[in-house]
């Protein structure tokens, strides 16, 4: 385990449960898990800030984005946090990983192991363009599987 990774669990056991989107409560102490989510409605939007009103990003139904919740300097986990109303998410975007703030309303969250990279890392290292890890995948893919059902596709 790398240092900042041994920051963010130190820092992290201290938390209590959190909410996450949909309601979902998650212990944000646990470990070998992180927390991406399905957007849930076409043209939800990604803001600028947790307290902009200025939309950065456009989502469709079906989107898949990670969490991501700075706990300290330089030490960040991937898991949904809300702070003022949102929770700060990751996507790709053009083949780069862009941050935008969310209502939780507008996703539904699921787990991806952690073992396919260093400090639970949802992307594969590639040269040029940025991709979701295997890891990430089946966690989005099991959870596109329900919510697919549930919207009949």
């Amino acid at each position: 385990m790398t240092r900042p990774t041994l920051v963010a669990t130190a820092i992290l056991a201290g938390l209590a449960a959190v909410a996450s989107a949909q309601g979902e409560v998650v212990d944000s102490s646990r470990l070998g898990k992180g927390q991406g989510a399905i957007v849930i409605r076409d043209g939800a939007p990604g803001y600028e800030s947790k307290s902009s009103s200025e939309v950065e990003h456009t989502f469709r139904r079906g989107d898949a984005v990670v969490g991501i919740h700075r706990v300290a300097v330089m030490v960040y986990t991937y898991e949904l946090y809300e702070e003022n109303g949102r929770v700060q998410v990751g996507c790709l975007d053009k083949g780069k990983l862009k941050t935008v703030w969310m209502d939780p309303d507008e996703l539904s969250s699921f787990t991806y192991d952690c073992g396919c990279a260093e400090e639970c890392s949802p992307l594969s290292p590639s040269l040029g363009r940025t991709q979701w890890n295997p890891c990430f995948q089946e966690g989005r893919d099991n959870k596109l599987d329900k919510l697919r059902a549930r919207w009949g596709k």
